[in-house]
């Protein structure tokens, strides 16, 4: 049996033909079958159901279980248990904790969440066992002597004569320490909602939920100040801030000069241009000093969202134009993002009792914060690169 959001959409979305009306009112028709049926039955046409699972195992199915706080099957089907770690005995405990989400339908949040990210699939994941985990990362930010190159992290070397002794060097590490914050969002749902909604509850979640938490990542991993967050680039003191070259503009002079200042090595996988909506304007009127159009060749064509080969990303988690950071220029393989990999979902049929709706609540574990604690210092003791640039205020 197919999800009846994947019918009834499928079939409603080409309904300008008579043919194509009667098979969504067939549609239509199926649904209110669904109602005479079982709660247990009807439930999975509402939340959908994976025929690829011969256990009938899917995240509506798990939801279904979550809101009914069916506890026995949460933990005998899908190894499901409270988010304390103890067996739920009550009838309580799905409204007071919550359960983890399975591997399998984490992985499938998190993905709708990468796919909706700026930061998250361009940076360097580590997985968190715990609550905290230590990084190493060679110190490559103290500024170099004569010769050698802060980019080695302490290791220099010599042109030796034979029999000639030369002085022992070593790399210098520190640790960085990433340290798991709590994302919570929840979402009111009307208690009707299961029994006369044609809408998919499973793939909407998914949706939902993967969604909130991508743009709440986003915006901190962005601009969140590490307390009690992750630590955003644009509180980061390896963050280089380049001179705008007249208020409220973005020219290519700009562009020319915060490319300059990227530390090499970067890759178009992990390198993004990330910039508010209000400097778009600006970008699509980038020209020469003799007037030469330059991010357009022609302006009856789709723009290619590309700027010195690499990828443009417009998103409104920046702050607006003519501030700082209106236009980043990022290589994001140096963020970090301690993934606990765990989230928590529980639903509530008394929050909003007398309005008949339940809430769900979801509780995603993460933090973040830049590899580099400064820019670094190039050979000739003055020059700093980073990666991460932005453009100042005008």
């Amino acid at each position: 049996m197919q999800p009846l959001e994947h019918d009834s959409l499928a079939n409603a979305s080409i309904h300008n033909s008579q043919a194509d009306a009667g098979l969504a009112e067939q549609a239509l028709a199926d649904f209110a079958k669904s109602q005479q049926l079982s709660r247990k039955n009807a439930a999975q046409l509402i939340f959908g159901h994976d025929q690829a699972d011969l256990k009938g195992k899917s995240f509506g199915d798990w939801l279904v279980c979550v809101r009914k706080n069916d506890w026995r099957t949460l933990e005998r089907k899908y190894q499901s248990f409270p988010s304390d770690g103890k067996s739920a005995l009550n009838t309580s405990v799905g409204t007071q904790g919550g359960y983890l989400v399975p591997t399998e339908f984490t992985d499938k949040l998190l993905q709708t969440a990468s796919e909706k990210s700026v930061v998250r699939p361009r940076a360097t994941l580590i997985p968190m066992a715990s609550r905290a985990v230590q990084v190493p990362c060679l110190d490559s930010t103290t500024v170099p002597a004569s010769s050698d190159s802060a980019f080695l992290g302490g290791i220099v070397a010599r042109w030796t004569e034979e029999s000639v002794t030369f002085n022992e060097t070593e790399p210098i590490f520190r640790q960085v320490e990433l340290v798991a914050h709590e994302l919570s969002g929840y979402s009111r749902v009307s208690n009707s909602l299961l029994e006369d909604s044609a809408i998919g509850l499973e793939q909407l979640l998914i949706t939902l939920f993967g969604r909130a938490i991508a743009w709440h990542e986003d915006h901190a991993f962005l601009r969140g100040d590490g307390v009690g967050k992750p630590l955003g680039i644009l509180n980061s003191n390896a963050l280089i801030s380049v001179a705008r070259s007249a208020a409220s503009a973005f020219a290519l002079e700009d562009a020319a000069t915060m490319l300059a200042r990227l530390m090499p090595g970067w890759a178009p996988s992990s390198t993004i241009w990330a910039m508010h909506p209000t400097v778009a304007g600006e970008l699509f009127q980038m020209s020469t000093s003799a007037g030469s159009a330059i991010y357009l060749d022609n302006a009856r064509d789709k723009p290619a969202m590309v700027l010195f080969g690499i990828p443009v990303v417009i998103t409104e988690k920046l702050p607006a134009l003519n501030t700082l950071g209106d236009v980043l220029l990022l290589d994001l393989h140096h963020y970090l993002i301690g993934d606990r990999r765990e989230v928590e979902i529980a639903f509530s049929e008394h929050v909003a009792f007398t309005s008949n709706q339940g809430a769900w609540r979801f509780v995603a574990r993460v933090d973040g914060q830049p590899w580099l604690r400064s820019p670094i210092t190039l050979n000739d003791g003055s020059s700093t690169l980073s990666p991460f640039v932005g453009l100042a205020a005008g």
